[in-house]
């Protein structure tokens, strides 16, 4: 399965020849079957590629994320319709009832939340207060239990600062785009309308259905960052750290794979919730530890 995310940091030209991604800079070339990428992020604006080769990362299914003049992610290319049943998964999409996505986001907010809690008891603070939101959590989340978790969660995470303003909060927003990146991927590619969430309704974002699903994954980046101490000015090491993040392994319905494999999992499940008008067939990721698994 696809897993390697390149990551292009310094001058290069991009091109494709014979089913590889190559990369040449002024050390030379490296060149990657694009099988087995699944998103390519851009960062140096010293890098040049044609639109020919756009094109074939498209036709390959490979989300390519821009970043801007502060080196963070600001923009995404997604491959359009690239799944065989693309308009009879959006037709299925469009008939969710509200109680079903009410249902489904209830499942969502509630495995945020207890990955919130894995996070700080792996890196050995207290989890109870948060945890326990886990049980509370109503049907749409109508008492906004995600709110006041989130709150009690970054209290104990971080302790000098905010979420938003703090030593981290460059890392988890590079980390947080990448993971969008990669789920944004999964989501266009699997055939979905991304702009129709189960919970996020913003006529302003067209990415409302990422965004209700990367919740689960975010604690991932958090414990990435705080285990690695990863904090301003990133650096280009942080970056490739950060970038690593779908090689990570997850629990997903009781077996251990990687990031890339939960999510693909995740989207496969919820076609099945869909369909069956059913909340319980959706499966999240739980997280436990930073295993990483070899990309073949």
């Amino acid at each position: 399965m696809a897993g390697r995310t390149v990551l292009i940091q310094s001058k290069a030209h991009l091109s494709i020849q014979d089913g590889m991604l190559s990369v040449r800079t002024d050390r030379g070339a490296t060149t990657l079957p694009l099988e087995e990428i699944w998103v390519v992020i851009v960062e140096s604006h010293q890098t040049t590629l044609t639109t020919a080769c756009l094109s074939k990362l498209n036709d390959a299914g490979i989300g390519v994320m821009i970043c801007g003049d502060d080196h963070m992610p600001n923009g995404l290319l997604l491959p359009i319709g690239a799944h065989s049943r693309h308009a009879a998964i959006v037709e299925d999409q469009l008939t969710m009832t509200k109680p079903l996505t009410k249902q489904l986001w209830k499942r969502v907010v509630r495995a945020k939340i207890l990955n919130q809690a894995a996070v700080l008891d792996e890196l050995g603070l207290p989890s109870g207060t948060v945890r326990a939101f886990a049980s509370d959590v109503l049907s749409g989340d109508t008492s906004n239990r995600e709110g006041a978790a989130a709150s009690a969660y970054f209290q104990v995470l971080i302790e000098h600062g905010t979420r938003r303003s703090s030593a981290y909060s460059s890392a988890l927003d590079y980390g947080y785009g990448v993971l969008r990146a990669g789920i944004g991927r999964a989501a266009v590619g699997g055939g979905w309308l991304v702009s129709r969430g189960i919970h996020h309704h913003s006529v302003y974002n067209a990415f409302n259905l990422v965004d209700d699903l990367i919740e689960p994954f975010r604690p991932l980046v958090d414990l990435l960052v705080m285990t690695y101490h990863v904090t301003d000015p990133l650096t280009p090491q942080s970056k490739a750290l950060l970038a690593r993040v779908f090689e990570h392994v997850m629990v997903m319905d009781g077996k251990r794979c990687s990031c890339v494999q939960c999510i693909e999992v995740m989207f496969s499940s919820l076609r099945s919730a869909v369909l069956e008008r059913n909340a319980g067939r959706l499966l999240l990721p739980r997280l436990d530890g930073l295993e990483t698994v070899p990309i073949e």
